[in-house]
């Protein structure tokens, strides 16, 4: 069907440079066909998308004065990233351990924003001490069992009790004083949700016809194969899904701390990247991904506040001194009759 298209063949495996292959779960994407040295190279590739935003999402909180546990929260996210790298790369059960242990970590970092949020210092310790347990006792259970299913649950169900908790908060203690700004998290929250199982479901896809979609790919050969990667989307969407959560993480947290009217959430479409901007409200600055842009707001400002005290100033001063000349020709005029 697509034999026309110019194509690069699907190469016998290489051998591989990391031998040998200790990790515990591989995926449809064949191993070293291009390289010994990489394993799975569109699994490897898509990664980056995690380094990027993690970079962009921390330089962001330090930038707008967000608070610094979501910069944690944004290096942890990226760690994922980097360890997904050297895991699909390598095949190797440590860093296997690096890239799913960062998802765990990641999200209890979040939960103890969200759990000690408004708390007393005590229950904040508490709350650390119960997130560092879970972290602690899941990784050691998961390096005794080897068992990846046993992962999945624990992630999931933390994500679970992560969301439900934003959203009782949210409707709770956001809605009765800022509902249009609930109701834009709510639409972010959604879309989040299901950005990331879209990409959950494209990668059960990938379990599901391995050997139909490897065919497909020696068929069309590269880099037109490259699209059936559906684990490699599952990178791109988990990745993408996961940032919004994050974001709005931020955004729940600035109207909670009772700071609406200093934020801003810059979120033009669902195709676009949010962000939650600091804004200056005594001066009207906004600075908005970074950039100061009230120098010319208040030079217009500045400008028309001029034009029209000065009109005003004129039109008062005419009126005045025409009344004053009006009354003295009448005066001279009756003198004279």
């Amino acid at each position: 069907m697509v034999s026309w298209l110019p194509s690069i063949p699907y190469e016998p495996r290489t051998q591989s440079q990391w031998e040998p292959a200790t990790s515990t779960i591989n995926f449809c994407e064949e191993d070293f066909y291009l390289t010994g040295y990489v394993a799975e190279v569109m699994n490897v590739a898509t990664n980056s998308l995690y380094i990027w935003l993690s970079y962009k999402g921390a330089a962001h909180v330090l930038r707008h004065n967000h608070p610094s546990i979501f910069a944690w929260c944004f290096v942890s996210y990226g760690i994922i990233g980097v360890g997904s790298i050297l895991f699909h790369g390598t095949l190797k059960y440590s860093m296997q351990l690096v890239d799913e242990c960062a998802m765990i970590y990641t999200a209890l970092t979040m939960c103890f924003a969200t759990f000690s949020h408004g708390r007393k210092p005590i229950m904040q310790a508490l709350v650390l001490l119960a997130c560092v347990g879970a972290g602690v006792g899941i990784t050691l259970t998961y390096h005794y069992l080897k068992n990846p299913l046993f992962h999945q649950n624990s992630f999931a169900i933390i994500m679970i009790t992560l969301l439900l908790r934003c959203m009782y908060m949210m409707e709770t203690q956001a809605r009765p004083k800022y509902p249009a700004e609930t109701n834009r998290m709510w639409k972010m929250v959604i879309w989040g949700i299901f950005v990331f199982l879209t990409g959950f479901g494209v990668w059960n896809l990938d379990n599901i016809y391995c050997q139909q979609l490897r065919r497909w790919r020696r068929e069309v050969g590269m880099p037109w194969g490259f699209v059936s990667e559906l684990h490699a989307w599952w990178h791109l969407l988990t990745g993408i899904g996961s940032y919004i959560l994050l974001i709005w993480g931020e955004y729940l947290r600035a109207i909670l701390d009772g700071k609406a009217g200093e934020y801003d959430l810059n979120w033009p479409s669902l195709w676009s990247i949010p962000s939650v901007d600091q804004r200056d409200i005594r001066n009207g600055k906004s600075r908005a991904n970074g950039v100061t842009r009230n120098g010319s707001a208040n030079g217009s400002a500045n400008g028309s506040a001029k034009r029209v005290a000065n009109g005003s100033a004129n039109g008062s001063a005419n009126g005045s001194a025409n009344g004053v000349a009006n009354g003295v020709a009448n005066g001279r005029a009756k003198k004279m009759l």
